[in-house]
């Protein structure tokens, strides 16, 4: 297995709008849209845009494979964005703005409070979305690789090494991602005791989504982390200069 995860690459794409005058920078940004564009469009209808404001400041993770020219090329991505790099921005939060737009008041008071439970007491407070994966990869050489490890794997790592201590994600129903968001900790928001009801998200033409959330635990070991720690250690950050090849802790 470790001999195979050794083609993958691991991009970290950090608020490319604070970087956008290096050409690797645009260069990583365009493959993100193409990646969402591809992963979307083989999901949704016309109509739904697969990237918006957030993705400018957002942190991006890209699974990498290079192709015939050796160009890395992404097949697995997600954003994440915390509450202090919205505040930077003078942005909402995208976890609070899921839920106003759906016009779901239960769950809007909820996600308010999270926010400012975290605002009181220093906690550090992250959305994660916009999870696609390159369809064409179902059909390549590799298809026997599980990108939900790789998801789950650079979940934690990623949190852990950022410090965020809660997380605010939408598991859609018709993909029983929600199920998935359940094994690593999430639960569906609740009000008074009671577990408030998926929701239908407005720009992706009323998808069903449960919205849900998690005090990360950062002493939690995956099986995934294991099986993906060196794809990790060796993973890059496109920033002003360059890719910067981050060097594994000592």
């Amino acid at each position: 297995m470790g001999n195979v995860l050794d083609q993958f690459q691991l991009l970290i794409l950090e608020s490319p709008f604070e970087n956008w005058a290096e050409p690797s920078v645009q260069n990583a940004f365009a493959k993100m849209v193409e990646l969402k564009k591809i992963g979307y469009g083989s999901c949704y209808s016309k109509g739904v845009l697969p990237v918006d404001t957030s993705d400018f400041f957002a942190t991006h993770v890209l699974l990498c494979l290079p192709d015939q020219s050796g160009e890395l090329q992404p097949v697995m991505g997600y954003k994440t964005i915390t509450l202090d790099q919205c505040k930077q921005f003078n942005q909402n939060f995208p976890g609070l703005s899921l839920v106003q737009n759906a016009k779901a008041p239960q769950h809007t008071e909820v996600v308010k409070t999270i926010i400012g439970k975290c605002e009181r007491e220093g906690g550090k407070l992250a959305y994660l979305g916009s999870w696609t994966a390159d369809p064409a990869f179902k059909k390549g050489p590799l298809t026997h690789i599980n990108l939900k490890d790789a998801f789950v794997a650079f979940y934690h790592l990623l949190y852990r090494e950022q410090n965020v201590t809660d997380i605010v994600i939408g598991g859609t129903l018709r993909f029983k991602t929600e199920k998935l968001f359940a094994e690593i900790g999430h639960k569906p928001l609740s009000l008074n005791g009671e577990v408030l009801p998926n929701i239908e998200v407005a720009h992706l033409v009323k998808e069903p989504v449960l919205v849900m959330h998690s005090s990360f635990d950062k002493n939690v070991i995956s099986l995934a982390e294991r099986k993906w720690q060196s794809v990790w250690d060796r993973r890059a950050l496109v920033e002003k200069t360059d890719i910067k090849r981050l060097r594994k802790a000592a």
